[in-house]
């Protein structure tokens, strides 16, 4: 119990002395009975509970009593709302009260505070005493009355029991009750009024809202109260580590590598070759990963309880982050309401009518089955609400339910089947990859899907087959479950007969003025800037309460709030009417520009550089413009799609241009070839191959940077990626072997025509590179027949070649020809692959797929695939040089063209992504940032761009279609 909001009252009509609660910040609940004498909107005094006894009589006046006509209401109906009007009242720093309804049939303990006549001083000055004891819900029910047995402490008679009459029941934190008189059944029996009853009466809740009660009853089944309910320790948002300190984190396994590849070296033996050098530096590289790798922390145990707690862990770290994104870097959210809507059959059984962000975790406890959809208008809430639920049930101390997940539905291909598309998101973006964990947790009812944006399946203002399709499959998909749309595409689903079955279906209602208003108080640093605001926002027909009504404008009042200027002009507008709209969209764009200025503000705890608002603000018009919300267009002839309001970072060279970034992008690709083919030149010229037959070697590597730099230029390109994971797969593995037979079939021509040696090395060379590049990196969907049918052709024309012009050079060219071939061969076979998988209605790409966790990954993944081809290439040309008679050069020689030949094969040639966004940058530079990824990032962090699967989006429609402005 709360013994600040304990009220003493005093009726100087009657003389009458009673007891009250604080329910509001100057609203106090009490008996009828106590006030009956009094007129309306006349005087009482109350007092407030103070052990010191400084607390002076304040005037009050009466704002509400039940009718006695009122339908259905009963005779012992007894409450009563008070004000108080006091000028120097200050209502006390509590907790808002939580009010509750007492069901089922177990006896529930209870607690209140008043001042009865027995424990009454000289003077007329009354003490306290508190009621201890329980309240039964099989008692009165006919009456609806509640019953309190008092069984702790002292029982006074009966005449003592007067004065407590408007005491505040409350059962653990919810107030229930108010305490109207003594029962005769027994000493110590007392009969109240529950709250749930009044709020039935004309006038109650409608009074509470126009003095700033936030109220919604909560069933209580008899239980006490669960101490789940109460977070164990909350997440700590801490700056990234330093540079300094992740070089000190390398330091050890650095020096461990170092160390072990130098006593290596130091024991080669005479005449070792290649081999040894190499091994050496093999053998470094995989001490230091080794000593990173034991130095990690170990998971305390591979079974499920230990996924599930590791799963726990990294989700609630996960949602804390966005959470605190959505709220604009603030933890305080707005306590909004919403209602339940019946779906008239196949509802969720025991649904209360209505809950708010704070009861979430309970309503969904009490739903059988636990399935939900969250409905509201556009920023109304209700992404923030389903990450409410999964903050709120994972903050409990000792949670065993089912873990929720969220996942956006943007991304989903719904020709996958449910249970195959999240376990792989959950595998691989918590599970470090196990998709069988994965699908062990779903099957074994441990995680709960917390499905967001089914609204954003589709383009808007058409037909939705693929939201259609998602609910078809959610409804085979019998657990747990939340899903989140808006109130009108889902209300277009539900006329179409395409809704979610045996759920409870909720609706975002529209943010009151008076939970507006504690929000903004709440999350103020100087409440008294914005005293001015209140009134103005309460107010009936102005601009404020207008615009104000959502959460997301209400976030971006309290941060343009945080500062002198901002709170200015958010107070300039104070008395603007809302008829007419002109007041509201000047509010609405004067809240936008103060958006990106008040996120600026430095913070202590980040290191990084600052961004200016200016720059921020061009920045983001510069990425945008060419963005129209609601709205896709072709990204090419071959009929790929590209979603008009998503940003992912291989897809911005629009921004530059129609053609500038493509280009500059084919001139990088030309610019990493020059070099190997000049160190190239320069080894062949040494040994005495020039001009023949090094020229004929030289010329049949020119296709490869041209074809490079015809694929930069394109309108589309798909970003690189290595899966390893895919070679512990059917997929995989049946893919290593067709490149095996492409091999095969590479071997036979070439045998007769070049010998044994040099047909075995083109063989091999080829099928490693076509077989591991196709299984580890192409799509699922490529089709086989056609991909076969162009790269067979391709690859023997191409080794076919070689061997015919400079086979005589040895088998070392069969090994360079067969790669070279197997990399053509892909780059020429999969375009043809997936033209042809677009005619059956596939060739997109992956849904989701394993290793883009976050939209920064394409590129990621798309540099590090060039990485990992360039070093296999660099060895290969290391070995050439040093080893191969006709290429060989001395140690510094050899390095710098086994290093260029890396940069050509691997950002030259496989990275055409990176190649891309490298062009854009040139293209556009000094008009973006240099470091373009990291501002995109810091845009996440604060709030300005949300992730949806692989691509960035605007916040928000409105902040897009401002930006465009």
């Amino acid at each position: 119990m709360d013994q600040a909001r304990v009220m003493e009252i005093w009726n100087p009509v009657s003389k009458r002395s009673g007891s009250g609660y604080l329910i509001g910040d100057d609203v106090v609940l009490t008996a009828h009975h106590i006030v009956a004498e009094v007129p309306p909107r006349a005087g009482v005094e109350v007092r407030q509970l103070d052990p010191g006894g400084g607390t002076d009589w304040m005037s009050a006046e009466l704002v509400w009593l039940p009718e006695a006509t009122a339908s259905g209401a009963s005779p012992d109906t007894d409450g009563a709302l008070l004000r108080i009007t006091a000028p120097n009242w200050r209502p006390p720093a509590t907790p808002a009260v939580r009010f509750g309804r007492v069901v089922g049939k177990h006896r529930l303990p209870c607690v209140g505070l008043g001042f009865p006549d027995a424990v009454t001083r000289p003077g007329r000055v009354r003490d306290t005493m508190p009621i201890r004891g329980h309240v039964d819900p099989l008692h009165g029910m006919k009456s609806r009355m509640t019953t309190v047995q008092v069984d702790e402490g002292i029982v006074p008679s009966r005449s003592g029991w007067r004065g407590s009459s408007g005491t505040g029941l409350l059962c653990g934190p919810h107030l229930i009750a108010v305490v109207t008189a003594e029962k005769s059944l027994a000493p110590g029996v007392l009969e109240a009024v529950p709250v749930s009853v009044l709020a039935e009466l004309p006038g109650f809740e409608r009074t509470l809202y126009a003095h700033g009660v936030h109220f919604v009853t909560e069933d209580i089944d008899g239980a006490p109260p669960d101490p789940d309910d109460e977070p164990d320790y909350t997440p700590i948002a801490i700056p990234p580590p330093s540079s300094r300190h992740r070089l000190r984190k390398l330091l050890a396994p650095t020096a461990t590598g170092t160390a072990t590849t130098l006593a290596l070296l130091a024991l080669t033996p005479s005449a070792p070759g290649v081999t040894w050098q190499a091994g050496s530096v093999l053998s470094g590289v995989l001490a230091g990963w080794g000593t990173d790798w034991f130095r990690g922390p170990r998971s305390a145990g591979d079974g499920r309880e230990a996924a599930v707690r590791r799963l726990r862990e990294a989700i609630r770290a996960e949602v804390g982050r966005r959470r605190r994104q959505l709220l604009g870097n603030d933890n305080k959210a707005i306590n909004v309401t919403f209602v339940t809507l019946p779906q008239h059959g196949r509802d969720a059984d025991r649904a209360l009518p209505r809950g708010d962000f704070d009861g979430i975790a309970r309503y969904l406890d009490a739903l059988r089955p636990q399935r939900l959809v969250i409905t509201g208008g556009p920023g109304s809430g209700k992404t923030l609400l389903a990450y409410e639920l999964v903050h709120r049930l994972l903050a409990r101390r000792h949670y065993n339910g089912p873990v929720p997940v969220p996942v956006d539905l943007s991304g989903w291909d719904t020709g996958v089947l449910f249970a195959d598309w999240f376990s792989a998101r959950l595998g691989q973006e918590y599970l470090g990859g196990s998709e069988t964990r994965a699908r062990d947790l779903l099957a074994s009812g441990r995680v709960m899907p917390v499905l967001d944006g089914l609204d954003e399946m589709d383009a808007p203002d058409g037909e939705r087959p693929r939201a259609v399709a998602a609910l078809a499959e959610l409804n085979r998909f019998a657990g747990p479950l939340a899903l989140t749309c808006r109130m009108n595409e889902y209300a277009g689903l539900g006329r179409a007969g395409q809704r979610l079955l045996d759920c409870a279906t909720v609706r975002i209602e529209r943010v009151r003025p008076v939970d507006g208003w504690r929000f903004l108080a709440e999350r103020s640093t100087d409440r008294a800037r914005l005293a001015e605001l209140e009134n103005d926002l309460c107010a009936s027909g102005t601009a404020t309460r207008a615009v104000l009504s959502s959460p997301w404008m209400l976030t971006l009042a309290s941060l343009a709030s945080q500062t002198e200027a901002g709170a200015a002009k958010l107070l300039s507008f104070i008395g603007a009417p809302a008829s007419g709209g002109r007041a509201q969209e000047e509010l609405r764009a004067t809240l936008l520009e103060e958006l990106i200025p008040s996120l600026c503000e430095p913070d202590p705890a980040d290191r990084r550089r600052r961004y200016q608002a200016a720059a921020v603000s061009q920045w983001l018009r510069l990425l945008t413009a060419s963005l129209r919300v609601g709205q896709t267009e072709p990204a090419d002839g071959s009929g790929a799609v590209m979603p008009s309001r998503d940003l992912a970072v291989h897809t911005l060279w629009p921004v530059a241009g129609p053609r500038s970034a493509r280009y500059a992008a084919a001139a990088i690709t030309i610019a990493c070839w020059l070099p190997a083919l000049l160190f190239l030149a320069v080894c062949l010229h040494r040994n005495h191959t020039l001009p023949l037959p090094g020229a004929v070697l030289l010329l049949l590597l020119t296709p490869a940077p041209l074809l490079s730099a015809w694929n930069a230029r394109a309108r589309y390109v798909e970003p690189r990626r290595i899966l390893f994971q895919r070679l512990g797969s059917r997929l995989g593995w049946s893919r290593i072997l067709l490149g095996a037979t492409l091999g095969g079939v590479l071997m036979l021509p070439l045998t007769p025509v070049c010998g044994p040696g040099f047909a075995l090395a083109a063989g091999a060379g080829s099928a490693a590179v076509f077989g591991f590049g196709l299984a580890l990196s192409v799509r699922a969907d490529v089709d086989r027949s056609h991909l076969m049918a162009v790269s067979i052709p391709t690859a023997l024309l191409v080794t076919v070649g070689a061997g015919f012009l400079v086979g005589r050079l040895g088998d070392f060219i069969g090994l360079i020809a067969g790669c070279g071939a197997g990399a053509i061969g892909l780059a020429v076979g999969v375009p043809a692959g997936l033209r042809a998988a677009r005619r059956s209605n596939g060739g997109e790409p992956d849904p989701d797929p394993p290793g883009v966790p976050t939209p920064l990954s394409p590129l990621r993944n798309d540099v590090m695939a060039g990485v990992v081809s360039g070093v296999v290439v660099a060895m290969l040309t290391l070995y050439g040089t040093l080893c191969v008679e006709w290429l060989r050069a001395p140690w510094p020689l050899a390095v710098l063209t086994a290093l260029a030949c890396g940069v050509a094969a691997g950002p030259g040639f496989v990275a055409v992504t990176g190649r891309q966004y490298l062009g854009l940058l040139l293209a556009m530079r000094g008009k973006l940032p240099w470091r373009l990824t990291a501002f995109l990032r810091w845009c996440h962090e604060r709030g300005l761009l949300r992730s949806a699967g692989t691509v960035y989006q605007v916040r928000h429609d409105e902040l897009l279609e401002w930006l465009r402005r």
